[in-house]
């Protein structure tokens, strides 16, 4: 036996070094391309959004979702490639060192399409329609998502990848098959745009919804296994068992249980305080996957407050998230709320790359509006009782001041502080209803016209058969339009019409107009008509607005 393992002692020295010798060699060559292309960037080097420009470096020749991106694919008669993502999707930013770094995805990308890549949080119409393509896939809705387009713009093919392999399948049939079978292509294209717009396009109608039964409360998650896959509905149900809490005690107990069970779990970090994304998770490893988000901490800051009525020790964590909003996010010049931090150090990109940002400090005016609610309601509710209570009371006005000069030259808002791109259904109801808590905490004159000036607005999202549009008229780049559509069931939001409904009470209860309580109402009965008893969980703001309507209702006529 000894003699056999001095034998081959030798040749398996020779071989290991070889090995290793080769195992060098390959890394060497990523590490000089990767090199490369942090001298030579990808044309996203020139985007000001956060999540496009955290792309720069990547392999793929990306574009941006532009005219003459469009008329490249139709000239060159490639498919189109859109990847959505977000800046705070610790997910996206893992597929995109193991994908998009990858020479071979690239090549394939760069060769045979025309890749874009898409900022979710800063074009929000955008991601919506790429979402509601992956919709008709029954893909989950999750980052990065990935849409394939033929040249005029029809979807042929989407998909949420986990691996490479996955990734190179579709590329590599779809490819073939848009070369080998174009008529096969037409028809499944022309089969998914029809199927779009049957679910989208489509006649409003009224139904009573008071008859409407009430969902039967879902799983929610108490332990940290729950989180496997995030939660991105999660809020919608919380603020749902918010408006039974007053007359549901099983509704209050589970409501009180999981805001308990969420201070607890691994998402809230210990260290510089706040919610890492709940839309996101935990990994296997029960460690956060996204990053901190604003939208997220002003609901749950909401959610606290409210709730802390039911149990006081919740009370704290409300403090504690006001403490870590103004951390986190709060800017005092212009005044406002930056957008996201970075995910956590774990699922990061490439060491290689510059981290060049830690936060994407992009002004979001549906966000900061969210932000506006939650300070308000957090100032009225504990008073001088908390030290940051005239913090959050200063904030949320300055705060408003910044979302009035965030106008188009029509007196629609922009989306962003880039100002790229405006008109955003839900921007405009969130702004009023925030207006609207401010004007009732501090009265203004000049604000108070503004406010009516955007109530005014919503004439131009309506639909003429009922309910409202998510943007006045149909987008057009080169020949790829995105129409309005009317969006009645949730989605990480609550539905774009029940927040105009809210706007619309808001406004009433401001101003004691009856008309626009009567418009609410109508809204809440279009709504109803778009519910789906086979999918409860998506209409869950549905049934927070209508028992919000009669809470108010019972109140008044106690008084």
């Amino acid at each position: 036996m000894q003699e056999v393992v001095e034998r081959y002692a030798p040749r398996f020295a020779v071989l290991s070094g070889v090995s290793l010798l080769m195992v060098l060699m390959a890394w060497l060559g990523m590490g000089l391309r990767m090199l490369e292309r942090m001298q030579h960037p990808n044309a996203l080097s020139r985007c000001t959004e956060a999540y496009l420009h955290a792309c720069q470096y990547q392999l793929v020749n990306w574009r941006e979702w532009r005219a003459e991106t469009f008329a490249e694919a139709q000239k060159l008669d490639r498919l189109v490639f859109v990847e959505v993502g977000a800046y705070w999707s610790g997910r996206a930013k893992r597929l995109g060192r193991e994908l998009f770094q990858d020479s071979g995805v690239a090549d394939l990308l760069n060769r045979e399409f025309i890749p874009v890549k898409v900022d979710a949080d800063a074009a929000p119409k955008r991601a919506r329609y790429l979402q509601q393509v992956a919709e008709l896939f029954n893909l989950p809705m999750r980052y990065p998502l990935i849409a394939i387009f033929t040249p005029d713009g029809k979807p042929i093919a989407a998909l949420a990848p986990e691996t490479r392999a996955e990734l190179m399948r579709v590329l590599e049939e779809t490819s073939k098959n848009y070369r080998t079978r174009p008529e096969e292509v037409r028809l499944t294209a022309e089969t998914l745009a029809r199927a779009w717009e049957q679910r989208w396009i489509r006649a409003s109608f009224s139904v009573d919804h008071s008859a409407l039964a009430e969902p039967e409360i879902p799983p929610l998650p108490t332990t940290p296994e729950a989180w496997l896959g995030g939660q991105p509905q999660l809020l919608n149900v919380l603020e749902w068992l918010l408006s039974r809490a007053e007359s549901d005690a099983a509704a209050r107990s589970r409501l009180i249980e999981t805001l308990h069970a969420l201070r607890a779990s691994p998402l809230w970090d210990p260290g510089e305080g706040g919610f890492f994304a709940l839309a996101e998770g935990l990994d296997y490893e029960q460690k956060p996957i996204g990053g901190k988000r604003l939208m997220e901490h002003a609901r749950l800051l909401r959610l606290y407050t409210r709730a802390s009525q039911y149990d006081p020790e919740l009370a704290l964590v409300a403090h504690e998230l006001a403490a870590s909003m103004r951390t986190l996010f709060w800017s005092e010049r212009p005044a406002g709320f930056s957008n996201t931090t970075q995910p956590p150090s774990v699922v990061r990109a490439l060491a290689q790359e510059p981290q060049a940002l830690k936060v994407d400090r992009t002004f979001v005016t549906e966000n900061n509006a969210l932000a506006v609610l939650a300070l308000v309601e957090y100032a009225t509710h504990f008073g001088d009782s908390a030290s940051l209570s005239r913090w959050a009371r200063e904030a949320a006005q300055s705060t408003i001041e910044t979302l009035r000069a965030m106008r188009t030259v029509e007196g629609h808002l922009y989306h962003t502080s880039q100002r790229q791109t405006a008109e955003w259904l839900r921007d405009l109801a969130l702004t009023l209803q925030a207006g609207c808590a401010v004007e009732r905490l501090q009265p203004d004159p000049s604000r108070k016209r503004w406010l009516q000036r955007l109530v005014a607005l919503l004439d131009a999202y309506k639909d003429p058969a009922g309910g409202y549009y998510d943007s006045p008229h149909t987008r057009e780049w080169g020949g790829w339009g995105l129409a309005p559509v009317r969006v009645c069931r949730d989605e990480e939001l609550p539905a774009d019409n029940v927040l105009v409904a809210q706007a619309l009470l808001a406004w009433s209860h401001l101003t004691g107009s009856r008309t626009h309580a009567q418009q609410a109402e109508q809204t809440l009965s279009i709504i109803a008509g778009d519910y789906d008893p086979q999918n409860p969980l998506k209409s869950l703001s549905l049934f927070a607005l209508r028992n919000q309507l009669r809470h108010e209702k019972a109140t008044a006529g106690t008084h």
